[in-house]
């Protein structure tokens, strides 16, 4: 482990506050929040705000002194170094001791080996080397203290599975990129990991600090057993199941994924980011462009970047491992939290869940979805507070509800059926628009929420051929299954100025 990044991996807090909570689901009439309260678990495990620090010097350091550097000559079937740390075995190649070794070349059906001491830094630098192994990892880092793999810059380096994994020791060695020790990549070249089962596998900590990175794999594209670390990295991941994940069922102070900048593009075949315990984005460009969930975690938190869903089930979705499932229940530990960023869903399933509580206090928040189901925009089976940020739902009636708790004017409202390509707008008395989206997706329900929209005042909300002019008495305006006046629970009451679809 890296003493320097666990000291600031995650911080486990005991939140002593109380939270407001449903005790039925969110999709019910919201109570007062006099009438519902939640403590907090103490098992909530939250991501230290420290996590600048989690990238070492090393970490991001891609620099190396050639003169002292190892090189190791990949030749087709076998390679050549005149190093003592280096033994060669036809086309297996095994790094013995700590130091920095540049390898070039292809090997067409083999393997690396960093078989070093427990204390041992390792640097690899990947200079146009070309690995191919048939039936194992191109690069299985068996033991050593940290590996360090640097992308050569103006470089194309490939390390790649063709077949299968067979076992050749105790250990069970599943990607095309396999390590029992932490792993950095780092750099600025250019490296394809491709695999017929996970693409990069880490049994401690994954950090990447750099690097032109795409990863197809039939399985996770990158998985970990402690962290993920992103930073100053484009990674484009095709995979068949994760895009990227870290579990760790042992320590809630791990199995985390945090993502500081850089570009994450991800096409999943199920979800893509997942984290055992908590899961953070700063900053950078998050695209998932295909998934079942797109982000999950027990602790999901968005301080910034722009983000991008597509997903078959649900958008964002905080839940803990040890949840009964219950879908009427709060499990008292999961939270999500947006303070800033762009954030952008498109579901079949719900768009934002918490099976916790939600709060929000900046950025924007925009989703579209789902259009039919027991599924809603916004899910939380706790407190959903907004104390900042612009929000626009537009998704399904059956299970359409509001926040719970708002410093700031939040409006839903039962349009009737209106189509994709529909305008959704919120104007002020004197006209002046406040809002305005494009709906992706056909809709029966619009949640919009604004710092701009003030008690007292009176505004004009359009979606496609539905129009409402409402006056905020309250900062909640219609509660959830009951759209039309502040929290009365009345589906489709006429309100001040409404007009009915035509349709």
């Amino acid at each position: 482990m890296k003493p320097i990044k666990t000291e600031y991996k995650l911080i486990a807090t005991i939140m002593t506050g109380a939270l407001a909570v449903f005790t039925l689901a969110a999709c019910t009439t919201v109570k007062p929040e006099s009438e519902v309260q939640e403590t907090a678990s103490p098992d909530t495990v939250t991501i230290s705000s420290e996590l600048s620090e989690a990238f070492s010097d090393k970490d991001v350091e891609a620099g190396y002194d050639d003169s002292e550097a190892e090189t190791i000559t990949l030749n087709g079937t076998t390679a050549s170094s005149d190093s003592s740390s280096v033994k060669t075995e036809g086309s297996v190649i095994t790094i013995k001791g700590k130091g920095t070794y540049v390898i070039t070349g292809k090997l067409d059906d083999g393997y690396i080996v960093v078989d070093a001491g427990d204390s041992d830094d390792i640097r690899i630098i990947l200079k146009d080397a070309e690995i191919t192994s048939s039936d194992y990892a191109a690069l299985y880092c068996l033991n050593a203290d940290n590996v360090y793999i640097t992308l050569e810059s103006d470089t194309r380096n490939v390390l790649k599975n063709g077949g299968s994994f067979d076992s050749k020791d105790d250990n069970n060695v599943d990607g095309a990129i396999f390590a029992k020790t932490d792993i950095t990549i780092n750099g600025t070249g250019s490296l394809e990991v491709i695999s017929t089962d996970h693409g990069i596998v880490g049994k401690d900590d994954v950090t990447i600090a750099g690097g032109n990175i795409v990863i197809n794999s039939t399985s996770d594209g990158i998985q970990a057993n402690d962290s993920v670390a992103i930073q100053e990295a484009n990674i484009d991941i095709t995979c068949g199941k994760d895009g990227i994940q870290a579990d760790n069922d042992e320590d809630l102070s791990k199995g985390y994924v945090y993502v500081s900048s850089g570009t994450v593009t991800i096409s999943a075949g199920d979800d893509g980011i997942t984290a055992s315990s908590s899961l953070q984005i700063d900053g950078g460009t998050v695209d998932i462009t295909n998934s079942y969930e797109g982000l999950e975690g027990q602790n999901v938190t968005i301080n910034g970047g722009v983000i991008s869903i597509v997903s078959s089930d649900d958008g964002i979705n905080a839940v803990s491992a040890s949840s009964s499932g219950e879908a009427m229940q709060a499990d008292g530990i999961s939270t999500l939290k947006i303070t800033g960023g762009d954030v952008y869903v498109r579901t079949r399933g719900d768009g934002v869940d918490s099976n916790g509580s939600f709060e929000m206090t900046g950025g924007t928040l925009t989703v579209m979805g789902p259009t039919s189901g027991a599924n809603g925009s916004l899910d939380v089976n706790g407190s959903a507070v907004i104390t900042g940020g612009t929000v626009i739902m537009a998704g399904a009636s059956g299970m359409a509800t509001n926040f719970t708790s708002a410093s700031q004017g939040t409006i839903l409202l039962s349009t009737g059926s209106q189509s994709s390509g529909s305008e959704i707008k919120v104007a002020d008395s004197s006209g002046k628009v406040i809002l305005q989206a494009t709906a992706d997706s056909s809709y029966q329900t619009v949640l919009v929420s604004s710092p701009d929209l003030v008690q007292g005042n009176t505004y004009t909300v359009t979606a496609g051929n539905y129009s409402e002019t409402i006056t905020l008495t309250e900062n909640l305006y219609g509660s959830g299954m009951g759209f039309g006046g502040p929290g009365d629970g009345n589906f489709g009451g006429p309100g001040e100025g409404r007009t009915r679809p035509t349709n």
